[in-house]
């Protein structure tokens, strides 16, 4: 479930069996969005991420490994889900556990997958492996950002936390 910062009557609705819902009228209507995304199948939604700077912008990490499918999906709509961009490719490794948005740079996403965080710093075009002395190879399960530090923390699978200080990253354009 995620609400929009942006408007409170937006929610985004994810099921683990292959739906994906958008209200703009604070749930009077609801609309699946699923066969937009043109994925091979039902697939489960591991995150859904709207944004906090354009109305009708929404990012999804989709799970496929229930299904046999290891590929990493990474999604981004600008429209309230009619139309949705793969974002990276092949380039993120592992199937996919979450995305998040920055707070503070729009341009600066992060996602986390069964073997690595991820960052990008346009929008999901381009990835770059988050790599640091005392994190291994390890499932990220989720993001917190801080609101104030400039700090993310991940969740992993079998590590605890792990705090990077993403205030660098911030600074940094495509």
């Amino acid at each position: 479930l995620a609400v929009s910062p942006r408007n409170p009557d937006v929610l985004w609705v994810g099921t683990d069996d292959g739906a994906l819902w958008v209200t703009k009228d604070g749930g009077r209507e609801w609309v699946n969005v699923w066969d937009k995304l043109g994925l091979p199948g039902p697939r489960f939604d591991g995150t859904i991420e709207a944004s906090r700077f354009a109305d009708g912008r929404a990012y999804v990490a989709i799970d496929g490994h229930r299904n046999d499918d290891d590929a990493c999906y990474l999604l981004a709509t600008q429209d309230f889900g009619q139309t949705w961009t793969r974002l990276g490719g092949t380039t993120v490794e592992g199937w996919a556990h979450c995305l998040r948005e920055d707070l503070k740079n729009e341009d600066l996403l992060f996602a986390g997958t069964e073997l690595a965080p991820w960052a990008s710093l346009d929008q999901g075009k381009t990835w770059h492996r988050l790599r640091g002395a005392n994190l291994p190879t390890v499932a990220i399960q989720d993001f917190a950002i801080h609101p104030t530090a400039g700090e993310i923390v991940a969740a992993t699978h079998g590590r605890s936390l792990w705090l990077l200080d993403i205030s660098a990253l911030r600074q940094i354009t495509p």
